[in-house]
């Protein structure tokens, strides 16, 4: 087995200084008589530590325990740490950092914050803060909101145009509705007109005695 001590262990250790590690059975001399070393090195002792058993009592129900994993081990269970970790004894009143909120934690726990959305704002305002001192020590504007849109005025209505058109006279019936303005003097156009003439705009119907003709293949 490996040692890292930095004692001496060679042969010609003195016997009344001589000890010998119950772990590796290496013999080592202590740095002084009275010392209280009973392990070569750090190592032999954490070995040691971990392989003999140890009786506790929980801290919980009180029930006596062997443990071998860890000295630092209070309790039976995981059911006993649990309820011990959430009882009203182990609980504290504290204040929220972000909201100032009260709520309660374990003293175990290093619970700042009443909620994860208020853990999550507090780093976004750390973070504004970190820019702002940045953009502060190099001389820059911070960026922390967009700027606002400019507000356009409306627009302006169009001004109305003067009433020189002419009410257009009562049509007849049978004239055709396809019309437009005329650009000179703004006067209904019929279409038909102007390809043409009136007689041919309006043809006549015949009447019942009229008999029409085939069209002969």
């Amino acid at each position: 087995m490996s040692r890292d001590n930095n004692v001496s262990n060679t042969p010609e250790v003195s016997s009344q200084m001589a000890r010998r590690c119950p772990v590796c059975e290496t013999v080592f001399a202590p740095a002084t008589v009275k010392s209280r070393q009973v392990y070569c090195s750090p190592t032999c002792a954490e070995t040691h530590r971990k392989h003999t058993p140890l009786q506790r009592d929980c801290l919980a129900c009180g029930q006596e325990f062997t443990t071998n994993a860890s000295a630092r081990r209070s309790y039976c269970s995981t059911e006993c740490r649990h309820a011990a970790r959430t009882s009203k004894d182990a609980l504290d009143e504290r204040v929220c950092s972000f909201c100032d909120t009260t709520f309660q934690a374990p003293r175990t726990v290093r619970q700042h914050y009443c909620s994860p959305s208020c853990r999550r704002a507090a780093d976004r305002q750390r973070g504004q803060r970190r820019d702002e001192e940045r953009a502060r020590r190099l001389g820059e504007a911070p960026l922390t909101t967009s700027p606002p849109r400019r507000v356009l005025p409306p627009a302006p209505k169009p001004a109305a145009r003067p009433a020189t058109r002419h009410a257009p006279p009562e049509r007849d019936p049978m004239e055709p509705t396809a019309t437009r303005s005329c650009p000179h003097c703004q006067q209904p156009v019929t279409i038909v007109a102007l390809l043409a003439t009136p007689e041919a705009a309006r043809p006549a119907i015949p009447g019942p005695g009229v008999v029409p003709l085939r069209r002969t293949p």
